[in-house]
């Protein structure tokens, strides 16, 4: 039979059963919709990983106390306070990392900021001028403290814009005073208060990863960090901006060679710090996000399944019913493939007829999911076309043993049948 008329017939019995038909095509909807919705939020989740990734700095490398990291993971073996400011003056000499552009330090803790009745509680980071360079920070009012201020343990301070709103309520913050406390969180600790002077707001960069507010900060110079708020000299953080993308490398064997020396550690597996750059920690966030999609997809995949099962029962019914036009066809010359080739052809246009029904309401499911939520959705063309093929393929699995009984049904037996 050509295959025009078997697309003729098949859609005539589709047209003919229009409410089972329906409930088919809806189990495969569902199915395929699921599976479009959480992959898009599984591929959101990558994208927007990478993107924060790539904010975070230019040609970034970052040196963290503590023993080397497996994929997310950082070991136990090191400590959390390995990283001191003699590092940072270490990586700084000259010619000691020459593909190095610049460097800068970051002690960082959290800390309550009042200004009269408003307060927060937000994160503080100590560092350098370096910060707006390395980190890709630009001020949007006011300026960036200087060396100068670093060198005096000024009381200064740069802030972020969800900072500056919520403390003076679209106020100019700039020039205005900030009350900074911080305790080192044990029941008796002494609470250190600083008053610091606002000289500048950070421009905006908006939500990390659909839950970090980059703009909730404030930055003030690393030696007023270590000896006036946090009372530690260690840093939480040396970050370096390589001269290039491709010098970023070498940057991370320069690093590695100077702090080896400077902590007295000759074999580099025993290293108490861990040097990665931007590349490393995109690769090891995708492998962890590329997990999470698979298994998102899989959950996803079970109502296929379900809607494949509902696909061959039908078809197992439609066989019952058609049983004598079977017989009638095969005793008019209809051959085995014929048949076979018939009720194949249906299943796969249910389920087809599903799949695009689907991939549609994925769609939508995928774009309510980013406007009412904060989680990224997104829905590339890869996974429509994928979502649309695995349902005309399942049409064909779960078709083919309905096929296959209604090839195999003598004419005589069929036309005998009541």
């Amino acid at each position: 039979m050509p295959l025009i008329e078997t697309l003729r017939t098949a859609f005539g019995a589709t047209a003919a059963n229009k409410l089972r038909a329906a409930l088919t095509i809806l189990g495969i909807l569902v199915g395929v919709a699921a599976v479009i919705g959480m992959v898009s939020v599984g591929e959101g989740a990558s994208a927007s990983i990478a993107s924060t990734l790539q904010g975070l700095g230019t040609n970034l490398v970052l040196v963290s106390p503590g023993g080397q990291t497996t994929g997310l993971v950082r070991g136990a073996g090191g400590g959390a306070t390995t990283l001191t400011l003699d590092d940072v003056a270490a990586l700084r000499a000259a010619g000691a990392v020459p593909d190095a552009a610049a460097i800068e330090p970051e002690l960082s803790g959290r800390a309550q900021v009042i200004v009269g009745g408003s307060n927060t509680n937000t994160s503080v980071t100590g560092t350098t001028p370096a910060y707006q360079t390395v980190r890709n920070w630009t001020v949007a009012d006011g300026a960036f403290f200087t060396d100068a201020d670093v060198s005096s343990n000024a009381s200064v301070a740069v802030i972020g814009a969800t900072t500056a709103t919520t403390l003076f309520s679209g106020g100019e913050p700039v020039g205005q005073y900030i009350n900074l406390n911080f305790s080192s969180g044990g029941r008796n600790s002494p609470v250190r208060t600083v008053r610091l002077q606002v000289v500048g707001v950070f421009a905006s960069k908006g939500t990390a990863a659909g839950f970090f507010n980059q703009d909730d900060q404030v930055v003030v110079p690393v030696t007023t960090a270590a000896q006036r708020i946090f009372g530690r000299s260690n840093v939480s953080t040396i970050a370096i901006s390589a001269t290039s993308q491709s010098t970023m490398s070498n940057v991370q064997l320069e690093v590695t060679q100077v702090l080896l020396g400077t902590h007295h550690v000759s074999d580099p597996t025993q290293a108490d710090f861990t040097v990665q750059t931007q590349q490393d920690l995109l690769s090891a966030a995708t492998s962890a996000t590329s997990t999470f999609t698979i298994l998102l997809a899989a959950i996803g995949s079970i109502s296929l399944l379900v809607g494949g099962i509902g696909i061959m029962n039908i078809m197992l019914v439609s066989v019952t019913e058609r049983t004598r036009e079977i017989g009638l066809r095969k005793a008019l010359g209809a051959r085995r493939t014929d048949i076979l080739g018939q009720f194949l052809v249906e299943a796969v246009v249910l389920t087809t007829l599903g799949g695009v029904a689907g991939a549609l309401v994925g769609i939508l499911v995928s774009v309510a999911i980013a406007r009412l939520t904060t989680v990224q959705a997104t829905v590339t063309p890869a996974s429509l076309v994928l979502a649309v093929g695995v349902s005309a393929a399942v049409g064909l699995v779960f078709g083919l043993y309905p096929a296959r009984r209604a090839a195999g049904l003598q004419p005589i037996v069929a036309l005998r049948t009541e």
